[in-house]
């Protein structure tokens, strides 16, 4: 969801225009809403995943990948794009303070092979500091309430892997 030294994916003010609100989408099947359910869910649990690991410095640093905490909930890019984040955050002795809020906001497309949801992250009571001082490190101004783009995949041991994350910062939602 966050990162220290680029962009949050992974967590001051919230802008003032008003929030982004998506034209009404018709209903998805059921079936199709019990997949994006349970992909959402495997979301949230890596979210929680990442989240402990951002704000302890604790990540299970396995040399095979497969066993590592976050390999059951994401693959591909987004998975490097995590783990980048909290080995550079571990080198430069930085932590993350607070829990964003992230809410599903809409489905966007389900496929036997993809899921594209847009999800709205609220990351105002969150900050990165440096774990010695407990001085924040985080890029002042930047928009707070976002929306995500997230992309899941699914994997040939018929598990949805989260693998792509789009934040658009100048929005918001």
């Amino acid at each position: 969801m966050a990162s220290a030294c680029t962009e949050r994916v992974e967590p001051s003010a919230l802008p003032s225009s008003p929030a982004y609100r998506p034209a009404p989408q018709p209903s998805i099947e059921a079936a199709d809403q019990a997949v994006v359910n349970d992909a959402w869910q495997a979301y949230l649990r890596l979210n929680m995943i990442y989240l402990k690991a951002a704000q302890t410095g604790v990540y299970d640093w396995t040399d095979d990948t497969t066993k590592r905490p976050m390999y059951a909930y994401a693959g591909g890019p987004y998975l490097s794009a995590l783990e980048r984040d909290l080995d550079l955050m571990r080198d430069q002795g930085l932590v993350r303070t607070g829990t964003p809020h992230v809410t599903l906001r809409r489905v966007v497309s389900v496929s036997p092979t993809s899921i594209v949801v847009e999800a709205c992250v609220d990351d105002a009571g969150t900050d990165t500091v440096a774990k010695a001082t407990g001085k924040s490190v985080a890029k002042a101004g930047q928009n707070h309430r976002y929306p995500v783009t997230l992309r899941a995949g699914l994997y040939p041991d018929a598990r949805w892997r989260w693998v792509e994350s789009r934040a658009d910062r100048s929005s918001s939602c």
